[in-house]
């Protein structure tokens, strides 16, 4: 079993839905949905911070930079789970994704190709 599939049953399980309020499948999955946007916003916020505001030393801002990430992997692979969606999936399709936009990966078959650049 991979880290990753060790830290869902072993970590993100075990800690799931610790109050007891989550009561539908939708509960579930909307909860995943929603701390994942929410843990995406902290991170942004803690750019902000290194960008704008104070000066502090980098290794602080990486550190709560990588507790955030943290979180994001925590809601990222619950909705994984949830959905019944593999990372292979995950990295396949989004890598399809990229190859059929970008032009310097080889395989464009979304735009760029055709007449579409005139």
């Amino acid at each position: 079993m991979g880290k990753l599939k060790t830290h869902l049953n072993d970590v993100i399980n075990k800690s799931w839905n610790f109050s007891g309020r989550l009561k539908t499948p939708q509960d579930h999955q909307m909860n995943a949905l929603v701390g994942l946007a929410s843990e995406a916003g902290e991170t942004l916020d803690i750019g902000k911070k290194m960008w704008f505001h104070t000066e502090k030393p980098f290794s602080e801002f990486r550190a709560k930079l990588v507790l955030e990430l943290g979180d994001i992997l925590y809601y990222f692979l619950k909705t994984l789970d949830l959905f019944g969606i593999t990372m292979e999936e995950v990295v396949d399709g989004n890598r399809a994704k990229l190859e059929s936009r970008h032009p310097e990966l080889g395989k464009v078959t979304e735009r760029f190709s055709g007449n579409y650049i005139r």
